[in-house]
């Protein structure tokens, strides 16, 4: 596959970034990658204060005939605020939106493999949705495997093990989708009661419902991304790595992962999966996190509210 890039054809992207008091460094980096591009970049700030934000606002003033920032008035969430985001580049006729996190770092060439790849796509599977890239947490120096439904059997497959350069997956990450935008009525916006967690594997699974595919992407280029607060290293038949988060997100995460389960489009085995996921959670995080109690409390209320709310 030939990863060389018009300029024309890269005009038609759209960069949906939501920030809520990014890092300045880190994020610096990232508009400074995209700005090498030619994607149209949209910043959704959730959360505009002049002490924290300011310097959002003087950086796309600075490249205002790239950047176009949108200011919320208050923080409404990961899922509003893309469908904010994804709304506009749609009425500004792009046909792609690459959604990214604030703290999301892509590396040289990503996003013309990505744009390279969704070409050929788009001309061989008319049913395919999105793709997303290798992820690469450098906090624990591993990158993030895909998880397709094989067999009736939930895997993880990674790029090494795979000698293929696309890998038919069941989800994708939100940061670094590339989502083809001409599905995007079919599948629908966002769930925003959602707010933040489990927002992308909604969607995804109304997409699967729907027969629509998405694919990640075993390029040479990598998206840095930072999955969770912290990295937990644990010991299950040999030593293990999970995202740390805060009692406040373990809430929301198990909440939505039980109004998924009750979903129609959500596969049986995702549910039983999640349902291991969340004893375990309960299990580590109740037990050896140093906020324990808040941990339990706040994962037993997710429960609560994801069956009866």
């Amino acid at each position: 596959m030939s990863f060389e890039v018009k300029e024309s054809v890269k005009a038609e992207i759209a960069c949906v970034i939501v920030t809520y008091n990014p890092d300045r460094n880190i994020f610096y980096s990232v508009i400074s990658q995209l700005l090498k591009s030619h994607v149209s970049i949209y910043i959704v700030d959730n959360w505009y204060s002049n002490e924290s934000t300011g310097y959002v606002r003087e950086l796309a003033k600075q490249h205002s005939d790239r950047i176009r920032l949108i200011c919320l008035e208050t923080n409404c969430g990961i899922a509003k605020a893309l469908n904010i985001g994804v709304d506009q580049a749609i009425k500004d006729s792009h046909k792609y939106a690459l959604l990214l996190d604030q703290d999301s770092l892509p590396q040289d060439g990503l996003l013309e493999e990505m744009l390279s790849a969704a070409l050929a796509l788009s001309e061989s599977d008319s049913r395919t949705v999105a793709i997303g890239p290798r992820l690469y947490d450098p906090r624990s120096n591993l990158f993030f495997k895909f998880a397709l439904l094989k067999w009736g059997i939930w895997k993880k497959v990674g790029c090494d093990a795979n000698s293929e350069n696309l890998i038919k997956c069941e989800f994708l990450n939100s940061s670094g989708s590339l989502v083809f935008l001409r599905h995007w009525e079919a599948v629908g916006p966002f769930r925003e009661d959602f707010f933040i967690d489990h927002v992308e594997t909604d969607w995804y699974m109304r997409a699967r419902y729907l027969g629509l595919k998405c694919y990640g992407l075993c390029s040479k280029s990598y998206l840095i991304h930072h999955m969770g607060d912290d990295v937990c290293r644990y010991w299950f038949f040999g030593w293990r790595h999970m995202p740390h988060r805060s009692p406040e997100r373990h809430y929301t995460i198990v909440r939505n992962a039980i109004r998924l389960y009750k979903s129609k489009y959500t596969p049986i085995l995702w549910g039983v999966n999640a349902a291991l996921k969340i004893m375990f959670t309960f299990f580590y995080f109740s037990t050896f996190d140093r906020d324990r109690k808040e941990q339990r409390y706040n994962i037993i209320n997710g429960i609560r509210d994801g069956f009866f709310l």
